[in-house]
């Protein structure tokens, strides 16, 4: 309560500090702001669709949950790119070429106010007003973009990278872009003080924008894409190469299914390995039977094969054994239709056994033996044997022959299976290249699909509207913030004053600094307003000083010393004791006063030696002895005289500082009073000071009663 009490104390103190200066810096603040920019503000909202929208992916299965890492990137980059130094650029050149093409300096439109065209003409150039086409806005920002040059005195270069209220980057930095939650859609807002240029500023930000999205993802897309056709069509060409190359090759080897080919050629080997060990057989068996006979029929035998009939019948056969030995073993080939005679041949084949046969049997030779044995059926059955033989031996070649074609057939296939393999492997290869690259080539085309479909939902859903009227201005926040900031720093001027200011003042800040207790207050006279309360003022304190000494007394025992001490001149001692004398002597007290620099020589030896009042001053009949001591710094008081008197007053002015020096005296005074009472007495108060030991000081106004009640915290007293 006790801080409570001070804090408002002080704020009544500085009542005057806190309602003039706040008031005077309010009406200069007023004064300033009289002509205050009006802003326009324009806003739009943009729907997106990074996570809501409908994309080609969206119907693929697994494709129904959303990546909110990728929407909430997809949502920073397309802030970055609203906010680039690209898009603000183009807008800007396009905002400049729409102002020079239909502003007009004598009335305002929706693209400028006139007075602001005015000023933009004022600072263009000749040579950059030559190259306003004011039929064409992309002519005009085409021959902008040509006039400009990355130079300090480049005109159309320095719109942007200058501090132009329109053009600026620093300006259009201001466009505000925020995502509205965690929604699809973004919330654009823009301020200027013109309301066509903060229209006209957003309407071609989101063109721009949309431009710049379109430029930066499909610039990726079309390379990606552009890099896979060109790398598809290097692998259809080599693909196609590479299957001409195979179907040449299979051309060129006669080859028609060479798995098939090649297992038919491995049956073959086979089965004509079967027929070559039984043909082999019946040759050993016929020959072996031929030799068993021929010993049995020898000369006979040797007649016959020495005959040149013979011979030829049986070369006959032969010759005709080995073309029916061919066209059997090649029967089931394709090669059957070259030989169409086989029935002719094998009766030709039956006839010549039978010719050769009737040779045998009309030849009388061969009949008889030497010694007249009869030997036809041997010679008959050696006959048959030789056929048999000769037969055997054609078809045998015959098979030889085979068996070297098959040999050369493995010699001729062996090789194309194995480049065969090496093609076709190489081909599927490049098959596998070619789909993947496909694969990626359609999905890099989804993407832009994807893309494009993204950026075609990129529609304001809610457009900028051209401002009527400007949005409210900063005036009253400035006006009430100086008026606030100024009680601030007058409250924490005088805080920190509070704080470090030695100012003796009050009681409070006087027995904080001088650690002794205040024993009342005497204030000040009022100069100007109040002055004629000063005598009933004056009254007042000094009853209560009077009343406050009283304590201290006993007269009917021993007279009553009290020394006046202070630790410099000028405090107002005299003052005080003139006014206590006269104070007691009215109420019949016999008063003595001893003021320093009259009765009492405080440089005299007496003085400087004594231990008590009575041995340099006969004060046997006074009652009360008020004895004014020199100041502390300039003489010092015998510590008998402090410790004889009834209480010791230490009067202190208020309204001066409690210097280090006054401290020190004030220190060695009480140690040498000791026991003897020792009390503050501040004079030169102010009123409200005073007050709180006086109470409530004239003139007893309405409006001063209320205000002491108020800081009394009298709230509900009457």
């Amino acid at each position: 309560m006790d801080i409570l009490s001070q804090i408002i104390k002080l704020l009544y103190r500085i009542r005057y500090w806190l309602i003039i200066v706040p008031l005077i810096t309010t009406l200069f603040a007023i004064y300033q702001t009289r002509d205050l920019e009006r802003t326009y503000e324009v806003n739009t909202t943009i729907y997106t669709g990074i996570a809501s929208g409908f994309t080609i992916e969206s119907g693929l299965e697994g494709s129904s949950r959303v990546d909110w890492n990728s929407v909430t990137n997809g949502m920073d980059n397309i802030i970055s790119i609203i906010r680039s130094k690209a898009t603000l650029r183009q807008v800007s050149m396009r905002l400049y070429a729409q102002h020079m093409i239909y502003g007009d300096p004598e009335k305002d439109n929706n693209y400028i106010k006139a007075e602001n065209y005015r000023d933009i003409l004022r600072i263009t150039p000749k040579e950059v007003k030559s190259l306003i086409d004011k039929t064409s806005e992309e002519k005009t920002v085409q021959n902008l973009y040509e006039y400009e040059s990355a130079s300090p005195t480049n005109f159309v270069y320095g719109l942007f990278n200058w501090y132009h209220p329109y053009y600026s980057y620093t300006a259009l930095s201001d466009i505000d872009v925020s995502r509205i939650f965690n929604s699809d859609m973004l919330e654009i807002n823009y301020a200027a003080n013109d309301p066509g240029v903060a229209y006209n500023t957003l309407i071609l930000l989101l063109e721009e924008f949309v431009n710049q999205y379109e430029l930066l993802r499909f610039g990726e897309t079309n390379n990606v894409i552009e890099y896979f056709r060109n790398e598809l069509d290097k692998l259809a060409i080599h693909l196609r190469m590479s299957e001409d190359s195979l179907t040449q090759y299979y051309s060129t080897k006669r080859v028609i299914n060479y798995p098939e080919q090649t297992k038919h050629i491995a049956a073959l080997s086979r089965d004509y390995d079967l027929i070559h060990s039984e043909l082999l057989l019946k040759v050993s068996s016929s020959t072996a039977i031929v030799k068993e006979l021929e010993e049995k029929i020898k000369d006979q035998a040797q007649l016959i094969q020495n005959n040149a009939l013979f011979i030829e019948k049986i070369g006959r056969v032969s010759e005709l054994s080995n073309r029916i030995a061919k066209i059997e073993l090649f029967k089931t080939d394709s090669l059957l239709a070259y030989f169409p005679n086989l029935e002719k041949t094998k009766e030709q084949l039956r006839e010549a056994e039978e010719d050769l046969k009737q040779f045998t049997i009309t030849d009388r030779e061969l009949r008889m033996t030497r010694e007249g044995i009869a030997v036809s059926s041997f010679v008959e059955e050696w006959l048959v044997e030789i056929i048999q033989r000769e037969k055997s031996i054609a078809e045998l070649k015959v098979m030889e022959e085979v068996k070297r074609g098959l040999d050369e057939q493995y010699v001729y296939f062996s090789p194309i299976g194995t480049t065969l393999a090496r093609m076709e492997r190489e081909i599927d290869f490049t098959e596998h290249s070619y789909l993947s690259v496909l694969q990626s080539l359609n999905t890099a085309l989804m993407r832009q699909k994807t893309l494009q479909m993204t950026s075609a939902t990129f529609k304001p859903i809610n457009p900028p509207m051209f401002p009527i009227s400007p949005i409210k201005t900063a005036r009253r926040v400035i006006v009430a913030g100086t008026f606030f900031a100024t009680i601030l720093l007058i409250l924490g001027y005088f805080i920190i004053i509070e704080f470090f200011d030695r100012t003796v003042r009050d009681k409070h800040r006087a027995e904080r600094l001088i650690k002794a207790p205040v024993l009342g207050a005497y204030p000040s006279k009022n100069v100007m307003r109040h002055r004629a309360y000063n005598a009933e003022i004056e009254s007042i304190a000094t009853n209560y000083l009077a009343n406050s000494l009283v304590q201290y007394l006993s007269p009917r025992e021993r007279t009553d010393i009290i020394n006046f001490i202070s630790t410099d001149s000028n405090v107002g001692k005299s003052n005080l004791i003139e006014k206590l004398y006269e104070y007691w002597t009215e109420r019949g007290l016999k008063v003595r006063v001893i003021p320093w620099n009259e009765s009492l020589d405080q440089q005299t030896r007496e003085h400087i030696l004594t231990n008590n009042l009575s041995e340099i001053y006969d004060y046997d009949n006074e009652d009360i002895v008020l004895v004014e001591h020199s100041s502390l710094k300039k003489h010092a008081i015998p510590v008998g005289l402090l410790r004889e008197a009834s209480i010791n007053l230490v009067v202190v002015r208020a309204d001066k500082v409690w210097r280090d020096i006054d401290k020190i005296a004030f220190e060695r005074l009480t140690a040498q009073t000791e026991e003897a009472p020792i009390q503050l007495y501040l004079t030169n108060t102010k009123r409200d000071v005073a007050q709180n030991f006086l109470g409530m000081l004239p003139p007893y106004t309405k409006l001063r009663t209320t205000a002491y009640k108020l800081i009394q915290f009298g709230l509900t007293s009457k």
